[in-house]
């Protein structure tokens, strides 16, 4: 009987010392707290001087846990910031904005920077402190968007008149994640890609001149925009087939532009149906539609501020001197401009008999497309401009000569 009691607790204590060297074995090492700084170089494409409201977060990949830093400090030409967290491999984004000066005025954008697998550990000496280096660059958080086509020549009617009340703009989602449109803006240039001007002062490599802009409404997620989706903004959105049995319904597009003409005897059709597009600003005294023979550059954008402080504050005054029959005349004019940073996409347009300039920054678009080959070109109406597909994808390389089919048939006609 001793004997099997003996034997019992013997079991026992070798059970007992299994259960401690188990529980000594699975002691975790204990977490490494290091500093860390995070240094922002500013964004090389704008003169920029100051950055606010800007916030990195540190996202640990294994643990995903999320460490932030808010409080940047200026450190020379740029800005820095340090905080405590565990040793290990971290994604840190970044957003924020700078401001910096064009034409005179505070120009206010958002900057963004990603950096993955960054690997933090303590640092070789016990007072060192570890650096990760990153540059800020401009983005618009309708990055993504592009201009997919744009028919501007209208059409014929069957007794051979010109009709351009069925012009539309396409834009697609060539992201792969929802975009959301609101307050998307659409604009047109003042100046025209066949008159070259030497406009004073010159800001196209800052800032794109406009003679209309327009704005899709909503409150920021009204209105989203699957990948891979188009939105169509008729100029008109109504049955022109009912007018011109040579042209296309319009009547279910998703925004169409609107503006109430200034003469009584002409005035723009409003479909209570489709959304209109709010009217920033405009050069014409009746209603906007495209010039349909290509002569100028279209791009969206997100504007930074509202309407008022746009139509105000961001004027552009320039003058140049035209000349006609060997004499020169002094001009002035003046215009709004939009900040190549807050554009998304630009296309220019033009015929290659009359084509001389760019009238956006070469970053915007380095190239040009057309519908027809001269001016007047009667072939050119029922044609558009679409832009090239790569599989799911549109082409996208900021060269509108590479990225877009010419003369092309329109989507929308079937």
């Amino acid at each position: 009987m001793k004997s099997k009691i003996l034997t019992f607790m013997m079991a026992i204590v070798a059970m007992s010392t299994v259960f401690v060297a188990c529980s000594d074995d699975d002691k975790t090492e204990p977490e490494v707290l290091v500093k860390h700084t995070l240094t922002l170089d500013l964004p090389l494409n704008v003169q920029a001087d100051t950055l606010i409201d800007a916030k990195a977060v540190f996202t640990n990949v294994n643990t995903k846990a999320t460490y932030t830093l808010s409080k940047f400090e200026m450190k020379g030409k740029q800005f820095a910031d340090t905080l405590t967290l565990p040793a290990g491999t971290y994604t840190i984004e970044v957003h924020g904005n700078v401001t910096y000066q064009l034409n005179g005025d505070t120009i206010k954008t958002p900057v963004k920077a990603v950096k993955e697998n960054v690997h933090i550990n303590q640092a070789p000496e016990s007072s060192a402190i570890g650096n990760t280096t990153m540059a800020l660059s401009t983005y618009n958080a309708q990055d993504g968007f592009v201009i997919s086509e744009i028919f501007f020549t209208g059409t014929l009617t069957p007794k051979g008149k010109q009709y351009i009340d069925d012009q539309y703009i396409k834009i697609a989602n060539n992201s792969d994640t929802v975009m959301y449109a609101d307050g998307l803006a659409i604009a047109e240039s003042d100046f025209l890609t066949v008159i070259k001007q030497d406009y004073k002062p010159d800001l196209m490599k800052q800032a794109m001149t406009v003679s209309a802009l327009y704005v899709i409404p909503g409150s920021g997620k009204e209105h989203p925009v699957k990948p891979g989706e188009e939105l169509v903004l008729a100029v008109n959105a109504k049955n022109h087939k009912e007018i011109n049995s040579n042209s296309i319904d319009l009547s279910k597009a998703d925004f169409e532009f609107y503006d109430k003409s200034s003469n009584p005897n002409i005035s723009d059709d409003d479909n209570p149906n489709v959304p209109n597009l709010l009217s920033w600003t405009t050069s014409s005294a009746t209603y906007f539609v495209m010039h349909n023979r290509g002569f100028k550059a279209y791009a969206i954008a997100k504007p930074q501020v509202d309407r008022e402080t746009y139509t105000s504050k961001y004027l552009y005054t320039y003058s140049w001197v035209f000349t006609f029959n060997g004499k020169a005349y002094p001009m002035s004019d003046e215009a709004n401009f939009l900040p190549n940073t807050w554009i998304i996409d630009a296309v220019n347009l033009s015929v290659a008999s009359d084509y001389q300039w760019g009238v956006v920054a070469a970053t915007l678009d380095a190239g040009w497309t057309h519908c027809g080959s001269v001016d007047h070109d009667k072939t050119r109406y029922g044609k558009a401009v679409v832009r090239k597909k790569t599989g799911n994808k549109w082409v996208d390389t900021n060269n509108s000569t590479n990225d877009f089919n010419a003369d092309a048939k329109p989507t929308l006609f079937k």
